[in-house]
């Protein structure tokens, strides 16, 4: 089983267990850690999050990459502007209407991001689901958890 699959099965199985509508895993390109890539998705609309590549700092994964802490968006408003929302290529992407996002560690540097999102606007992302999946987190083969869990 290559390793695609096995982030595949896991963010399947998380999605479900922590209820949310779409889930997706984006991992470092190269060790430099210049640009990030959502590498696998589970509850997706379409495909067009593989072609979402962002530079350290840009959209939700770049900014939880650079600054190694959770990204909370509790509530987003389809077509009206928030300030930000629109540099998350994700949310509009998948229509998203409230997102958690938080670091994977792997020896103390992060390198990768967990997404998890909701669609319908009757249900929104809380603290404690993003500390959930925090918690979770360390069920992703490669990255250790240890770090965020601990902050």
């Amino acid at each position: 089983m290559n390793e695609l699959t096995i982030y595949q099965n896991v963010i399947d199985r998380l999605r479900e267990r922590l209820g949310f509508d779409f889930m997706a895993l984006a991992i470092e390109d190269a060790p430099s850690g210049y640009s990030v890539r959502w590498r696998v998705a589970s509850g997706n609309l379409n495909n067009r999050f593989r072609r979402i590549i962002l530079r350290s700092g840009r959209g939700i994964a770049g900014t939880v990459f650079k600054t190694g802490k959770p990204l909370l968006v509790p509530h987003v408003e389809p077509g009206r502007h928030v300030p930000g929302v629109l540099d998350y290529p994700i949310v509009n992407t998948e229509q998203l209407t409230s997102i958690a996002a938080v670091p994977l560690y792997d020896g103390g540097r992060v390198k990768g991001v967990l997404l998890g999102g909701y669609r319908d606007d009757h249900r929104e992302m809380t603290e404690a689901l993003c500390l959930e999946m925090a918690a979770a987190s360390g069920s992703v083969p490669g990255f250790d958890g240890k770090e965020l869990v601990s902050r």
